[in-house]
């Protein structure tokens, strides 16, 4: 009896049993934190490989401004990818300034598209660099982008003109632009009866306007509107993004620094100098002879750029030489090459001679010598 009421073995059976099932669950937990220790290390590899890889090449510029001024109005920025994965663009900066909004083009050189409107990017929508491909990004830094475009209203479904009606406006910019992506959009919206000849709707007390939504309420006459189902209605909207905090102004005869910030935190940058123009004007003399054989002799200039140059290394690829006869009043503008002749210049009659020169580079950037170092005059 006493061997049968002892559980003194059973006790130490129950023990090494719950000894080893902790041991199991112990070991179950350590190998599942070392599991996700090594997926959160393979995952941070994989990142840290992925940052060291990506690989964007600012390549080259196309500003483009007033011909007269000195400041340029916007710029194209190519940028290739020589990675085999797509990049994304979080941020660009000229000259230390970072761009709002701004739009691209893909290799056809069309813009970017998106349920019909141009597309723009800022921090929140962000440029893909396709693998192995370039993207062209354009920053307009003097006023804000403009977009215009239009619609007409379907009324059919309104009723009874005595009640509200609420229609989302399929063509609306908020259908492309999104209030969460584009919160300082600016729009402004004119409706116009044509049935009545186009007379402009007066807003107040006879429609609304979602600015977020994109949906246009119609106010029914028991509410004090006069819109009815029995007109056609147009929509025209006017849509505005600001580019810059402020204006941007860029000195033609500067350098323009571009810096590019990925969505792997990379940052790219490239500073593009201007070329710098110097000309040369030499007196040459020529012999001639009419045609009775009488034989004359007449100056003339030879325009000689040969010593330009790129101080980034690179090369000039465009001369283009003005050249403007005081005298009479006459502008010889069509002029190109390193070495050019203004053959319809006659020095014999023409005083007060003004000379300038233009110069581009292999990346885009364009410089004046008139905005360098002043026009060449000859008495």
């Amino acid at each position: 009896m006493s061997l049968h009421n002892d559980e003194r073995g059973i006790s130490v059976i129950i023990g090494t049993l719950m000894l080893i099932l902790i041991t199991i669950i112990a070991a179950s937990g350590l190998a599942l934190m070392v599991s996700g220790m090594q997926k959160d290390a393979m995952e941070r590899e994989s990142h840290l490989a992925a940052v060291e890889s990506e690989n964007l090449r600012i390549i080259s510029i196309d500003p483009a401004g007033n011909s007269t001024g000195w400041d340029w109005d916007s710029v194209n920025v190519t940028i290739m990818n020589l990675n085999t994965v797509d990049s994304r663009i979080t941020a660009i900066s000229l000259n230390g300034v970072h761009a709002r909004n701004y739009m691209a083009k893909g290799a056809s050189g069309d813009l970017d598209y998106y349920r019909g409107y141009p597309t723009g990017y800022n921090f929140k929508k962000r440029v893909i660099v396709p693998a192995a491909g370039s993207k062209e990004i354009y920053l307009n830094f003097t006023e804000q982008i403009v977009i215009e475009s239009n619609e007409s209203v379907d009324v059919l479904g309104w009723a009874n003109n005595s009640d509200n009606y609420t229609y989302p406006l399929p063509n609306h910019p908020r259908v492309a632009y999104p209030y969460a992506l584009y919160p300082d959009m600016d729009c402004d919206e004119t409706v116009c009866n044509v049935t009545d000849g186009g007379n402009v709707t007066d807003q107040h007390g006879n429609y609304t306007l979602d600015e977020i939504t994109g949906n246009i309420t119609l106010i029914g006459t028991a509410f004090g509107g006069s819109m009815t189902n029995n007109s056609s209605y147009n929509i025209t909207y006017m849509t505005r993004f600001d580019t810059f905090a402020s204006p941007l102004q860029v000195r033609k005869n500067e350098p323009i620094t571009i810096e590019v910030i990925t969505s792997l935190i990379n940052i790219f940058k490239r500073t593009f100098m201007p070329p710098v123009p110097l000309a040369e004007v030499q007196f040459e003399i020529e012999r001639v002879m009419d045609s009775n054989g009488s034989v004359s002799y007449r100056d003339y200039l030879i325009l000689d750029a040969s010593d330009s140059f790129d101080p980034d290394d690179g090369s000039i690829t465009e001369y283009r030489w003005a050249v403007w006869d005081n005298s009479l009043g006459i502008y010889y503008y069509n002029l190109t090459g390193m070495k050019a002749r203004p053959v319809k210049l006659n020095l014999t009659t023409a005083h007060n001679i003004e000379i300038d020169l233009e110069v581009r580079d292999d990346t885009g950037m364009v410089s004046r010598l008139s905005q360098r170092s002043g026009k060449i005059t000859i008495p």
